[in-house]
């Protein structure tokens, strides 16, 4: 793998997926939550994403917040043609892509051109050139606004550091297997495999590396292959990301992962002392690093942030707005967190889904609520801030409503894929910017709905069941294949059923479906 592939495994595609520390409205939550101003994030016209993958979560975002141009660029020309092809069958109009390495990118751009106000490199550090690396920096340095973000997410030390042998040994492997890269991360997995069983030191020695490679068994190996194969494949320290980016006049602000921001949330509590004195910034995310084993950062820099007076921030907060993405009756109030499962007082909890499920409600009147009125706008602020951490809650962008036209076109050619087989498993939300999952069974049943048919749930269970005998696909239940007709007809009877009854008011409420 050499010449424009830069040694990056290119002969498989990417995996799809969407993730919600990509969209503006979740940065612009979480810097405002460290006590800083969101600056260009609030309301941003133009948005950089480099490397953007298959481009599934990039077109989402971009249909999701049409007011907004997004930029994409990748390296890979499968990558691009299929994210072209979304984009085309959406009908999109406020989003280009390109086939060109980061390294084109930074010679084109001008000293002082300045017109990005945010971009975006999810999972892409890890992977690529140094050369690569330097480019970064240069488009960061030449295109970003002042005020403008950066968020970048990467593998990293020391949560990674027993994973640096086992990256080389299956990459050593791949170089003596032919086929392709999928083909050569299977080969990787059974050798592994062997030499667990087979009793070799390092496994003994390095204990959880066999519970971590069981869970790595079960990932789909075109994206092993990306994580594992590449010839490029830095783990990063901290310290060495923060005077990457100081280069190009950004500095850090926070983590992307609200919980992570408060260490009375995410750190052992013998650490908080040490940590909580610990004055210089960069330093004090190297101990967080250290006292929760981090593996991977998803981190916020921006160009000139501003700090905000706690009475700038709540009024900045006031003004958010927030949406319910999960059925009333599926909210929890234990939440995960780095040191273990939070458990949310279901008074004030309950009483913030309860009004979210009539509707997205501000901050303003979220921290107006009853159970408030002794905690204060700090108490509403934790309680919102773990529901949006937990994936329950989605801040909305800021000001009045999006078009939602955009992103239910292009939802109506996610569910028509899946009619074909493709499953895409997200679908544009623009109520808040952002994406939704979607089950293989939900997209079939949707894309019922919205070919104008006879909608009654028989209707919709005899599709949805004929769909998928054709496409050969079988429901799962715990863990295990239902081939059963029988079984298969009342498990899809019940996800219709419930569908209906809680998760499609919910799709409506967040403008993924039409309003009927």
């Amino acid at each position: 793998m050499t010449g424009w592939t830069e040694g990056y495994v290119a002969d498989i595609p990417y995996a799809l997926g969407f993730y919600r520390e990509t969209v503006p409205a979740h940065l612009a939550f979480t810097v405002t939550c460290v006590d800083r101003h969101p600056g260009l994030s609030l309301g941003p016209q133009h948005i950089l994403e480099l490397g953007f993958g298959m481009g599934l979560g990039f077109v989402i975002n971009a249909a999701a917040n049409p007011a907004t141009q997004f930029e994409g660029v990748d390296f890979n020309p499968l990558h691009v043609a299929h994210a072209q092809g979304l984009i085309d069958a959406a009908e999109l109009t406020n989003v280009s892509v390109r086939e060109a390495s980061f390294q084109d990118v930074a010679r084109e751009a001008k000293e002082g051109q300045h017109d990005v106000d945010l971009i975006v490199l999810h999972g892409i550090l890890t992977w690529v050139s140094a050369e690569a690396h330097e480019a970064i920096v240069e488009i960061a340095r030449k295109r970003l606004k002042p005020g403008g973000l950066l968020y970048v997410s990467y593998n990293c030390m020391p949560g990674w550091a027993p994973m640096l042998p086992l990256q080389r040994l299956m990459r050593e492997n791949a170089k003596r297997v032919g086929g392709r890269s999928d083909q050569q991360t299977g080969s990787g997995l059974n050798l592994v495999k062997s030499l667990i069983e087979e009793g070799a030191g390092y496994f003994r020695v390095n204990s959880t590396l066999e519970q971590r490679f069981e869970k790595l068994s079960a990932f789909d190996k075109n994206y092993l292959a990306h994580e594992y194969l590449n010839a490029n494949w830095f783990i990063f320290h901290f310290a060495d990301v923060a005077a990457m980016f100081d280069a190009a006049k950004l500095g850090f602000v926070g983590s992307a992962t609200f919980i992570e921001n408060i260490d009375n949330l995410s750190v052992p509590e013998r650490t908080r002392a040490r940590i909580s004195a610990e004055t210089d910034p960069i330093f004090k995310e190297t101990l967080r690093d250290i006292v929760s084993n981090k593996q991977f950062r998803r981190d916020i820099f921006v160009r000139g942030a501003a700090s905000t007076t706690p009475t700038e921030k709540i009024e900045i907060l006031k003004s958010m707005r927030f949406a319910l993405a999960v059925p009333r009756a599926q909210v929890t109030f234990k939440i995960s967190s780095p040191i273990g499962d939070l458990d949310g007082n279901p008074e004030i909890y309950g009483a913030v889904a309860d009004l979210l499920a009539q509707g997205s409600a501000s901050f303003a009147e979220i921290s107006a609520l009853s159970v408030f009125h002794q905690g204060g706008t700090s108490a509403a602020l934790q309680a919102v801030g773990l529901l949006v951490h937990s994936g329950q809650v989605l801040p909305a962008p800021y000001g009045s409503a999006p078009d939602p036209r955009p992103a239910q076109r292009l939802n109506r050619v996610l569910a028509e894929k899946m009619l074909h087989g493709r499953a895409y498993n997200f679908l544009a939300a623009p109520v808040v910017g952002s994406g939704v999952p979607a089950t293989n069974t939900d997209l079939l049943i949707f894309s019922v709905m919205l070919s104008g048919t006879d909608q009654s749930a028989e209707t919709i269970i005899s599709h949805v069941l004929q769909t998928m005998q054709r496409l050969g696909f079988n429901s799962v239940k715990e863990g295990r294949t239902v081939t059963d007709p029988a079984e298969r007809q009342a498990i899809v009877s019940a996800e219709v059923g419930k569908f209906l009854a809680e998760k499609l008011s919910v799709w409506r409420q967040l403008g993924v479906a039409e309003m009927r």
